[in-house]
């Protein structure tokens, strides 16, 4: 299937672990290589009162794995008896796991992990006069808070944790690239891929050499603004979507990587 592929999986420290077991179970060498470092912001006034006013709202989204992870642990403190009123929504299944293990349900969207495929969800097509809550990290898109103010939504943020970028020394991203020149790089997050791409201009390594392999048509078509001409748009960001998308294109003929 994937045997001797190099596949590189730039998702934040701690988040790749099982995914790298799996590739290396279908015989692929895979390396970790975080693009994205997640630092959680000290809670304060503001954090701790959108939490205690978490029962007057009546729709609350977790748009990342992060934001479900900070967020379910920072409510599960205040709320041991969750406010049954709450609709949860998730941006994906990964996202909606987390929730579940608080013994919670998330809706979320199947076929694509995005604020676009969130917001196409029947159960949101009639939310005027509703009160919502996103939770996420600090900045981001602001597609979903504007999408829901338009169908008369009053929209909150909760926002848990900074996006950064990885130390990486001069030339080291370079050396890697020459000792193990990746047969696919996998990126999940917009941030990951210009964290990515301003690493490998700093180096010296074109973007046009590099495969990569991208959760949604958004990352694909920044990936192709940036300079990457091989671009796979996967059918998801979860583990089960990765592998199957990987052992699709590499077991395809001829392989032929789709210019977006």
């Amino acid at each position: 299937m994937l045997e001797g592929k190099s596949i590189w999986i730039t998702r934040p420290e701690g988040q790749a672990e099982k995914l790298k077991l799996v590739l290396e179970e279908n015989g692929a060498q895979a390396r970790l290589l975080p693009m994205l470092a997640i630092e959680p912001v000290a809670s304060d006034a503001k954090i701790k009162a959108l939490v205690l006013n978490l029962d007057k709202y009546d729709l609350l989204f977790f748009i990342s794995t992060n934001a479900a992870t900070l967020g379910m642990d920072l409510i599960h403190n205040y709320w041991p008896q969750f406010p049954d009123q709450l609709e949860i929504y998730a941006v994906g299944p990964t996202t909606a796991q987390v929730i579940e293990s608080y013994d919670l349900k998330a809706e979320f969207p199947v076929e694509r992990m995005s604020s676009e495929a969130l917001l196409a969800l029947d159960s949101l097509s009639d939310v005027a006069g509703k009160k919502a809550l996103i939770v996420r990290g600090v900045g981001g898109r602001e597609l979903l808070a504007t999408a829901l103010k338009e169908k008369g939504v009053a929209v909150d943020y909760l926002e848990l944790y900074q996006r950064t970028c990885p130390v990486f020394t001069p030339g080291e991203l370079a050396q890697l690239y020459t000792d193990d020149t990746p047969a696919g790089v996998v990126v999940s997050s917009t941030e990951a891929l210009e964290n990515f791409s301003a690493l490998l201009a700093r180096d010296n390594i074109a973007l046009d050499c590099v495969p990569l392999f991208v959760s949604s048509d958004r990352i694909a078509e920044n990936a192709a603004a940036a300079g990457f001409q091989q671009t796979i748009t996967m059918s998801g960001a979860d583990d089960r979507a990765i592998i199957d998308s990987l052992k699709t294109f590499f077991n395809s003929a001829p392989h032929r990587e789709n210019d977006v």
